[in-house]
């Protein structure tokens, strides 16, 4: 695509202005136009849009190696290993991405080489001043699509922005904050498509337990495995946007667009692992990013985050993101959930005990009373949201409720 003159776009506020980050992921635009990610980006995290003009960064004596922080020592081979293998998913064709123009087919190793030490800059600073954060397999792939769209001085801004906030169960020790978000995929999936998750369900195969499939989309946010990179871009767009669990609920609307592949191996649990694990997001066969963005959107709408807090997440903080002047923050540690959860069980019970066998046989009109009345009652007992969102979900009859936490 030619440079050519840029046309004029809506105009930028800064990041301080007063705006709600959940609307602008649930519209239908919500993909940035292509010469607005430069500025754009940076401003959702709330960093100056300057970042992203300036394509260059100079590499310090400390990032050439002679006095690496212990961060980036404690890292370092497996961002060696990971660099070793990095930038060929993105480099098929001819194009111009950002503020990058280049030829791909003419790349040699020697240039390729220059762009890794690119990415490795962008990587060491992300971690530089951040003793608690840890590097993961994978993260490189997110880095790459930021240093392709932003350059290296805004790639690297970026992304020591999303290891604190929108990636931050998985830039821990170990995985096991980002494990446990991924099990919010199947509560996702049953909402997007309850068929399609029974079916899981009745599987009983150990290898769908947890939703390891999406591992990879979930750390990468699909970087390491859609090679059209202005696909990723488009998703980029809709993540940075949104609140951080936003990739599981594009890839709970992924895992629905096979739901025939899936189908089709009947109850042969390995098969449909398979058929799972080799999903190809995004392939000319299937839905684009811009409709898996806008189901996403809508699914999102539907079951918006609060509405999984009930569940018991572990060590995970991104689930509980939450908004300060506009801007996606995520608390420092997993909050309490032990009174929520015990509390929306007793009022389950309760409610079960007390009203359902009232509403059996009634009219509608009378339903609806008791149904009132049920509410005012619970309400003068409840101090905990996560009893409170149980109980108006069962007295509504919107669904059952899930079992045990």
């Amino acid at each position: 695509m030619g440079r050519g003159r840029r046309k004029s776009g809506p105009q930028l506020s800064s990041p301080e202005a007063k705006r709600d980050a959940e609307t602008v992921a649930l519209i239908n635009d919500i993909l940035i136009e292509e010469p607005l990610r430069t500025r754009v980006w940076p401003l959702l995290l709330g960093l100056p849009e300057s970042l992203g003009l300036n394509s260059s960064v100079q590499e310090s004596q400390e990032e050439q190696g002679d006095a690496l922080t212990a961060a980036e020592k404690r890292d370092l081979q497996v961002i060696a290993c990971d660099l070793d293998r990095s930038l060929w998913a993105f480099t098929e064709g001819c194009g111009e991405v950002g503020l990058i123009q280049f030829s791909i087919r003419s790349w040699t190793e020697e240039a390729r080489a220059l762009k890794r030490l690119a990415l490795r800059r962008v990587l060491l600073r992300a971690l530089r001043y951040q003793d608690d954060v840890w590097y993961y397999q994978g993260l490189h792939d997110v880095a790459s699509v930021l240093l392709f769209t932003l350059g290296e001085a805004g790639g690297a801004a970026v992304l020591s922005q999303l290891v604190v906030t929108h990636l931050r169960d998985a830039t821990r020790p170990d995985l096991l904050a980002a494990t446990q978000t991924l099990g919010l995929l199947y509560p996702l999936l049953r909402a997007a498509d309850p068929q399609l998750y029974t079916h899981l369900l009745s599987l009983d195969e150990p290898a769908l337990e947890v939703p390891f499939f999406a591992l990879s989309w979930h750390l990468t946010w699909f970087a390491h495995d859609v090679a059209d990179l202005n696909q990723v871009c488009r998703l980029f767009d809709l993540f940075l946007a949104s609140h951080p669990l936003m990739p599981l609920y594009l890839a709970a609307v992924a895992v629905k667009s096979c739901r025939q592949a899936v189908f089709a191996c009947g109850s042969d649990g390995p098969a449909v692992y398979a058929a799972l694990k080799g999903l190809k997001v995004l392939s000319p066969s299937g839905p684009g990013a811009d409709a898996l963005a806008r189901d996403a959107a809508a699914l999102y709408r539907a079951v918006p985050p609060s509405a999984l807090r009930y569940l018991d997440l572990g060590q995970a903080v991104t689930p509980d993101a939450y908004l300060v002047q506009g801007l996606w923050k995520v608390p420092a540690q997993p909050l309490d959930r032990t009174q929520g959860i015990k509390a929306a069980r007793a009022t389950i019970l309760r409610l079960r005990a007390t009203f359902l066998p009232q509403l059996r046989g009634s009219s509608p009109g009378a339903r609806r009373k008791r149904r009132s009345a049920a509410v005012v009652a619970v309400l003068s007992s409840l101090t905990s949201i996560a009893a409170l969102g149980a109980a108006i979900l069962l007295i509504q009859g919107q669904r059952a409720w899930p079992g045990p936490v």
